[in-house]
């Protein structure tokens, strides 16, 4: 425990009386040190908290840099003033005694025959003293939180085994967000000032900061994994943190930080597992029965109505950072299924519309812009996951500016984006299209371009033909060859549903979609 100043002014051995500034006494902050100056202002060498002794001889015949003096040590944060009788003058100047009773500055006296060395040597033996036992509780301390953190007790574990060793504190610990990750609040002062109020007041952006809020001292500090904040833990108490209370508090961001590592550590190994099924899926390896097995072993059965979410990384944010931000996110309502396929982060989700929405909320928090979300329609069995992997990527590339976009809002081009091979999609394509893919490649001729530009400016020949840099003539050629190679005619409107399906078909297969 730190010496305070009634401490020292009781101990018998050195005869401390009390002559100003009776207020302060029991209101001053912890004694840190003693130091012994005469000079009229010894605030530059000074930090705060220390005891001053002085003889007056510096000031000793002017009553406004004896009043100079007081208010400067005042403003220093010096925790009292100790006078020596006898040796320069026989009691304190008035000026002084004053100054002291105004702002409540302890001044007490040194009887001539007790030497200042006997008050600096008290302090200086309790705080060495101090410093050990801090040291060996912090090492004890460090001893208990890594056994927390081992026996997976989590963020709470961490925090119920700290906050006994700082019991003028509550801890709690947020997350990026601000969700409540843990807290030790025997006295219930949290609760009483609100988690949400509390999470607004101390966290800006992930700085280490001191705030004041509804009478109380609030410290947050930031826990970093690599250059990334992970989360914040705060201490909320009556009075700044002594010393010894900011070591400890640091044993306790260093539990935390711990404890995050090792739940990351898990996530990534359980992300790999999800990659690796999201590749064998999107490659058309995989089976019904072995992406059952797969989805078995994370822990995860596809019941009921499932969307698949793809969603973009912002700006100099890692996968990892943003698969941890996706997968807190789902953790309130259903475990985790999160992984990367192709550098893009893929969630397999709950049906539930509001899921894709707080992802995006919480990005924002973050600071994170320009995230997009692209949702794909509501699935019911594990077969249709492929599907639904095409869609959301599918969705992912709509222009919108809403944050989600749903594959719906894609028209022609949603509805193709979950239609699988097996349905037939390739040998429609061949039927429509493969003479005419079969002419362009030999001759290089541009008959697929033709009907390209034809269908996209509304088969009006005029526009279609400037695109193409030719002649109408030239372009009404090349449709009476398409219609003589397929047997439909670019201009019936009978035959444009299946030029369109099988040329957005083909575009899709060939990566032009």
């Amino acid at each position: 425990m730190p010496l305070w100043l009634p401490e020292l002014l009781d101990d018998p051995s050195l005869g401390l009386e009390v002559v100003a500034g009776h207020a302060g006494v029991d209101h001053r902050g912890p004694i840190r040190w003693a130091h012994i100056s005469d000079t009229p202002d010894p605030t530059p060498w000074l930090e705060g908290g220390e005891v001053l002794l002085t003889t007056g001889i510096g000031v000793r015949d002017d009553p406004e840099l004896q009043q100079r003096l007081v208010a400067a040590l005042s403003r220093r944060e010096v925790v009292a003033v100790g006078f020596g009788i006898g040796v320069v003058l026989d009691q304190v100047p008035p000026a002084m005694v004053a100054a002291c009773d105004e702002l409540d500055l302890p001044l007490f006296t040194v009887p001539y025959e007790v030497p200042f060395i006997a008050v600096t040597r008290r302090v200086s033996h309790h705080t060495f003293a101090e410093h050990d036992a801090t040291l060996r509780s912090a090492v004890a301390l460090h001893r208990q939180v890594l056994a927390a953190v081992v026996g997976e007790e989590g963020v709470p574990g961490v925090l119920a085994t700290v906050g006994p060793a700082m019991p003028g504190a509550a801890l709690v610990a947020f997350d990026y967000g601000g969700r409540e990750l843990g807290r030790h609040d025997p006295a219930g002062v949290v609760a009483d000032l609100g988690v949400a109020k509390l999470w607004v007041t101390t966290v800006a952006d992930g700085s280490r900061a001191t705030a004041e809020l509804d009478g109380h001292l609030v410290t947050s500090r930031p826990v970093r994994l690599g250059d990334e904040v992970e989360a914040v833990v705060v201490a909320v108490s009556d009075r700044p943190l002594v010393e010894h209370e900011e070591l400890l508090f640091e044993q306790g961001l260093a539990g935390v930080s711990l404890e995050l590592a090792r739940g990351r550590s898990v996530r990534e190994a359980n992300r790999t597992r999800v990659d690796e099924l999201l590749e064998e899926v999107a490659a058309g390896r995989a089976t019904t029965a072995s992406t059952t097995r797969a989805l078995d072993r994370l822990g995860v059965q596809l019941r009921g109505g499932y969307r698949v979410l793809a969603v973009s990384r912002p700006t100099a944010v890692s996968p990892a950072h943003l698969c941890a931000v996706v997968e807190d996110v789902l953790l309130v309502s259903a475990r985790p299924l999160v992984g990367r396929l192709d550098g893009v982060v893929h969630a397999i989700v709950p049906d539930d519309a509001g899921v894709a929405d707080a992802i995006a909320t919480a990005a924002a928090t973050r600071g994170w812009t320009g995230i997009r979300i692209g949702r794909s329609r509501v699935k019911h069995d594990v077969d249709a996951l492929a599907a639904g992997l095409r869609e959301s990527r599918v969705a992912l590339q709509l222009e919108a500016p809403a944050a989600v976009r749903d594959v719906d809002q894609l028209g022609l081009p949603g509805l193709l984006a979950g239609m699988r091979d097996e349905l037939g999609t390739t040998d429609f394509v061949a039927t429509v299209l493969g003479p005419v893919l079969e002419q362009d490649g030999p001759d290089g001729s541009p008959l697929i371009d033709t009907l390209r530009a034809y269908l996209a400016h509304g088969c009006r020949p005029g526009p279609a033909a400037e695109e193409l840099c030719v002649h109408r003539h030239t372009l009404a050629y090349r449709l009476d060859r398409i219609r003589d190679l397929t047997g439909r005619d670019p201009r019936a409107g009978e035959h444009l549903l299946e030029f369109g399906l099988a040329l957005e078909l083909h575009d899709r297969s060939t990566g032009r979609a």
